[in-house]
């Protein structure tokens, strides 16, 4: 068992440790001198809250001891006051190296007079079973101490694993949104590239059906409204992966485009009618039809671009609903151009052949 003498002259050796490796580091070790410090300030202060709480008090009741408390309390007192300042202390600068060495100088001092005067004092006054009892005090004391750390040490590891388990887990969500948004966005495109070939076919067969004369003419009516029709699906498709903000130009909109669709439709159903032979204003229709595609599937091909881009659901979202609007937009233009056309078209075929064209 740990004897008071030996607890007493070797109590300081982890401060005088720390006191060593602190004075050998530079001013630009700016965080393993906050480290050492915070070490030596908590070791300090333990040592003194141990005597001041279990050797003191034992003490005091030995009226020839009082006088070497008192100074054992100053001496404490003494190294508080050197300990907050030196917290406050930046501790790359060159005062920091003073105070300590100053402080180092004063603990040293103490150090000096417990081993001299207060030893000899405490082993004559306390009987041994005194004395026994102060060790075993200081001794659970400190145990209390090291428990303590370690279990605050095990906490800081146990806060670290749930936190690197914690980011671990997030990057695997985020990993999973990626791929989900991933795979969203290469659908998207095929779906595009499918809905694009379809507009692509419907525009081919409008081509071949103005050619040909009015028995055919349903025929050219059909792929009319085939070719709008798929311009309309296509943009509802998008606007069923954009955001609800946009679902708003929905309404109006979309019912105005299958209102030019219908338009269209009729006034080509018109031309048919009229049995008129106009081979170079069907020709022009034609020729504008398959720009308007090509015009499309550009679009198209850039908005899949975007959205590859996207690293975010929000930002995913927020890109779709943009082209959608856009997309809605180039369609809306895109009818309305189909229906001056085959407006223009059904009227001249009217006046060759004496069919009147309703105007909306």
């Amino acid at each position: 068992m740990t004897t008071i003498r030996q607890l007493i002259q070797t109590n300081p050796n982890r401060a005088n440790e720390l006191f060593a490796k602190l004075a050998d580091t530079s001013e630009n070790a700016v965080k393993t001198r906050e480290k050492l410090f915070n070490e030596l300030k908590e070791e300090l202060e333990l040592l003194s809250g141990l005597e001041e709480q279990h050797l003191f008090p034992v003490l005091r009741k030995h009226r020839d001891l009082k006088d070497l408390v008192r100074e054992a309390l100053n001496d404490n007192k003494a190294t508080r006051k050197l300990l907050a300042e030196l917290d406050q202390t930046p501790k790359e600068s060159e005062e920091f190296t003073t105070r300590v060495t100053e402080l180092r100088k004063v603990f040293q001092q103490h150090v000096r007079d417990e081993r001299k005067e207060l030893l000899p004092a405490v082993m004559k006054a306390l009987s041994e079973e005194e004395a026994e009892a102060v060790v075993e005090r200081i001794e659970a004391g400190k145990a209390d101490v090291e428990e303590a750390k370690r279990a605050e040490a095990e906490e800081r590891r146990a806060e670290g694993r749930r936190e690197r388990e914690k980011a671990e887990a997030e990057q695997a969500r985020q990993e999973a949104v990626r791929r989900a948004e991933a795979e969203e966005r290469r659908a998207a495109a095929r779906r595009e590239r499918e809905q694009a070939e379809r507009i692509r076919q419907a525009a081919e067969t409008v081509v071949r059906t103005a050619w040909v004369g009015p028995t055919t003419a349903q025929q050219a009516v059909s792929a009319t409204r085939e070719l709008v029709s798929a311009t309309v699906e296509g943009t509802s498709q998008l606007a069923q992966r954009a955001t609800s903000e946009v679902t708003n130009v929905l309404g109006a909109s979309r019912e105005r485009v299958e209102d030019l669709s219908e338009r269209a439709a009729e006034s080509i159903q018109t031309a048919s009618r009229s049995g008129a032979a106009l081979p170079e204003d069907l020709q022009a229709v034609s020729g504008e039809c398959l720009d308007m595609v090509r015009e499309r599937v550009q679009r198209n091909m850039d908005s899949a671009t975007v959205l590859l881009r996207c690293r975010s659901l929000p930002e995913l979202v927020s890109a779709q609903g943009l082209l959608f609007r856009d997309n809605f937009e180039l369609t809306l233009m895109n009818s309305q151009r189909l229906v001056e056309m085959t407006t223009k078209l059904a009227a001249q075929a009217a006046r060759i052949s004496g069919f009147g064209v309703t105007e909306r």
